[in-house]
């Protein structure tokens, strides 16, 4: 800034002497003096103006305190004293005292030191003002015998004071300034070692003098006002890690300085026990001998404890690892092995060095290398779970095969740390399975593996007989392909149901179930179901037998039965037909009568219209009673199929009596029913239903042939078990059947009379148990047989795909 100022103002003087000298108001020969003394007017105003305005114009950084003020009041006050003093004509002084006017000089330099320059250039500006006042009214140690002297000696004076006191203002505002750099870098530096938990020490090692911050204070335990040595930590080092730290140190200073690492514990004044790490740097003197070290300690306990925490998991880890009855191995990152425990190394008979990284694929097959080392690698991209089976060398040569298993390893974060798999031997499974694939070719029923997916995975040659498909049509293909169109929207529910509650089920039974050929073709099919674990998981073996020729036989055995029945239904008929005659001729003969009773009241003209009309109900309403007894017989030897429906038992029981009230009348036997209100219903066919309850009737009435009229009796009833099942009984009063006989009773041509054919109750025993139900029989405790008939209730029956 004084340079700029002395450089400014050369033109100046230059321009304005000139002028002068050539407007006649200066000699050319004083010239020099003039232009001297302009230049140095221009200067010295520049000097204390200047910087006065700039200073006074920006906003000061420095925070004030009373104590400040009261310090630059008190140096502002005593520097207008002094200058007064000197330039105010307080004393007389003459031009040979010109170093009095440095007088006022300390105190300017004081300001220099003590404030910033803003109050530096004000004390200057206040000192020059006085001084030039004073010179002007001829006070001073300036004051000279020429005018031009005096402004020279007290600009001179002025120049040099203000250069002085400015240049050493600038120096201390530089100097502040850096300090306070500093403290704001020490600053910072601080809190992150705070923040780092890092203790940060300097060592002057000729004076022994060791600093460190409070937070290795409290990191070593060493008290705020305790001295700290090297000697004095080494006592705070461990006892088993002091000689080595202690040795460390004394080679970094035998070896010529440079950089050291060291990891030690520390026995706090509270008796606990901290790791530490330690870091620094020795630097050496001109003499090459260690002048200075510094560092920072930082406490690592916790990782330490991470560390034994990890090496005893790891050591746990391998314990477990190599007394497991598997073969297990792992991988890091990279993809390569990095352990193997005592099974596979027992299994290989190779040492860990010749498994470690890929070394374990020297053992695989090279037909299965590929295959597995594909699986491998995208699995481990895709960070998934794999299972694969190859063949590996075992120690003394035999390949065998292995069943891998793999499954990623992640950290608490969620880094991907490798894999960890296990191996079992599987040889003699694969072997089983190979024996149990033969046995399951060599089978005569058509035999097919579906997985839980309903993806066929095995079929034997069978099936492809049975189904038309061959092998490669079946495998890998779903089940609903043998299914016909019209079940199979239903099939993917029952296998998933089957696969739910997985057990073995032999299907068909009271069901249809119908398979679906290649050529679109439909039979019908009987199917075993058994869940089979596999290594792929859950899936289920079915055993499906074509039943075409056993539907076939059983049609023509039902259709030879319903023929046995009609006949049996004939000679039932043929028992009853001089009942059946009476009960048509009651209808006819009243018809008859009431037919004649009209003709005569015609004749005789006594007839009304409302007696007409009453005989001619009574006459329609007979021959719907004759009709209707008709109508029974010819339901009862009809060769119809039979039909199903849904039937109330209480009037299949009230037509039974209808028919058989006119034998009960001539046989005096009482017949009686027992008819629950809620009995229900069965699904069946009615012609058969009655046919059975009509042949036990007239089995119980001739049973009571012998016995007294008056002690004949029939008990129908009818009602529910426990199950909910339908019962309905016949029970008479007559002597019963022999001990000992009761399943001969229902032997084909087995009769207790001479006259019977012996087809009866073996007719009526398949009747009901084709409609699901039993007929039994048994001798009463007071007198009497009993045969009961259980039906279920009524169901819809339906038919399912296989």
């Amino acid at each position: 800034f004084a340079l700029a100022a002395a450089v400014s103002t050369i033109i100046s003087p230059a321009f304005g002497v000139t002028s002068l000298a050539l407007a006649g108001f200066a000699d050319w020969t004083n010239y020099g003096a003039i232009w001297l003394t302009w230049w140095l007017g221009d200067t010295t105003g520049d000097l204390l103006i200047a910087p006065l305005i700039i200073l006074w114009s920006i906003a000061s950084k420095r925070r004030w305190n009373r104590r400040d003020a009261v310090e630059v009041g008190i140096l502002l006050l005593l520097l207008c004293v002094l200058s007064e003093a000197v330039f105010g004509g307080w004393l007389t002084i003459s031009a040979r005292n010109y170093p009095i006017g440095l007088i006022s000089g300390p105190i300017v330099i004081w300001m220099a030191f003590r404030f910033s320059q803003r109050e530096t250039a004000t004390g200057i500006f206040i000192l020059s003002a006085i001084a030039i006042w004073g010179t002007l009214h001829g006070f001073g140690p300036f004051v000279g015998e020429a005018e031009n002297q005096s402004l020279l000696a007290l600009q001179s004076w002025t120049a040099v004071l203000t250069i002085s006191a400015m240049a050493l203002s600038a120096g201390m505002a530089e100097r502040g300034r850096a300090e306070e750099a500093l403290r704001e870098s020490e600053a910072h530096v601080s809190l992150a070692a705070n923040a780092a938990n890092l203790g940060l020490w300097f060592w002057n090692i000729r004076d022994d003098k060791l600093w460190v911050t409070e937070q290795w204070r409290r990191l070593f335990g060493f008290a705020e006002s305790e001295p700290v040595s090297f000697d004095r930590v080494l006592q705070f080092v461990h006892p088993e890690d002091r000689e080595r730290t202690k040795q460390l140190v004394q080679q970094m200073f035998e070896g010529g300085g440079g950089e050291y690492e060291n990891e030690y514990r520390i026995t706090r004044p509270d008796g606990s026990t901290r790791w530490m790490a330690g870091h620094g740097s020795v630097e050496l003197d001109e003499c090459g001998k260690p002048a200075f070290a510094r560092g920072m300690s930082r406490d690592i306990t916790l990782r330490k404890q991470a560390e034994d925490a990890l090496r005893e998991s790891e050591e746990r880890f391998r314990t477990v690892a190599n007394a497991a009855p598997v073969m297990i191995w792992m991988s890091g990152t990279d993809k390569a092995c990095t352990f193997f425990n005592k099974g596979w190394l027992d299994f290989t008979g190779r040492k860990l060095e010749q498994e470690l990284g890929n070394g374990w694929a020297d053992g695989v097959h090279r037909e299965d290398f590929d295959r597995c080392h594909k699986v491998y690698e995208s699995c481990f991209d895709a960070r998934q779970p794999f299972t694969m089976e190859y063949r590996l060398r075992r120690h003394d040569g035999e390949y065998r095969w292995i069943l891998d298993t793999g499954t990623p390893r992640f950290a608490d974060d969620g880094a991907f740390l490798g894999y960890i798999g296990s191996c079992i031997d599987i040889t003699e499974r694969k072997r089983g399975e190979e024996k149990f694939r033969l046995v399951l070719d060599a089978a005569p029923n058509a035999m097919i593996m579906v997985d839980s997916a309903g993806v066929i995975s095995f079929a034997n040659a069978r099936a492809e007989t049975v189904f038309g498909y061959s092998l490669s049509e079946l495998i890998g293909h779903p089940i609903e392909t043998l299914v016909p169109e019209r079940f199979r929207d239903r099939h993917p529910g029952y296998r998933k149901s089957f696969f739910s509650e997985p057990s073995s089920r032999a299907m068909g039974a009271g069901r249809d179930l119908f398979g679906r050929r290649k050529d679109g073709s439909e039979f019908p099919v009987e199917v075993g179901l058994n869940p089979i674990h596999t290594t792929e998981g859950l899936s289920v073996l079915a055993s499906v037998i074509d039943i075409t020729a056993r539907k076939q036989a059983e049609l023509e055995h039902q259709r030879q039965n319903m023929e046995l029945a009609r006949v049996n239904r004939v000679a039932v008929m043929g028992e009853l037909a001089a009942s059946l005659a009476h009960e048509v001729n009651n209808p006819i003969g009243a018809i008859v009568a009431n037919a004649s009773a009209g003709q005569r009241l015609l004749a005789a003209g006594k007839i009304g219209t409302d007696q007409l009309t009453e005989l001619l109900g009574d006459i329609v309403a007979d021959g719907r009673r004759a009709g209707q007894v008709i109508q029974g017989v010819r339901n009862m030897v009809r060769k119809d199929a039979a039909r199903r429906a849904l039937i109330q038992i209480g009037a299949i029981i009230r037509e039974l009596i209808r028919i058989v009230h006119a034998d009960a009348i001539e046989r005096e036997v009482k017949v009686t029913d027992e008819v629950d209100s809620d009995a229900g219903q069965v699904w069946g066919d009615p012609v058969q239903l009655l046919q059975v309850l009509l042949n036990l009737t007239i089995n119980a009435f001739e049973a009571m042939s012998a016995v007294r009229p008056n002690a004949r009796r029939i008990v129908i009833r009818a009602g529910r078990n426990g199950n909910g099942d339908i019962l309905v009984s016949v029970r008479d009063s007559g002597p019963g059947f022999p001990s000992g006989m009761v399943e001969q009773l229902f032997e084909p041509f087995f009769s207790t009379k001479s006259e019977g054919t012996g087809m009866g109750l073996a007719i009526s025993r398949s009747i009901i148990e084709a409609h699901g139900g039993t007929l039994s029989g048994e001798n009463c405790h007071e007198g009497g047989a009993c045969f009961t008939v259980c039906l279920p209730q009524a169901k819809e029956d339906n038919s399912q795909a296989a």
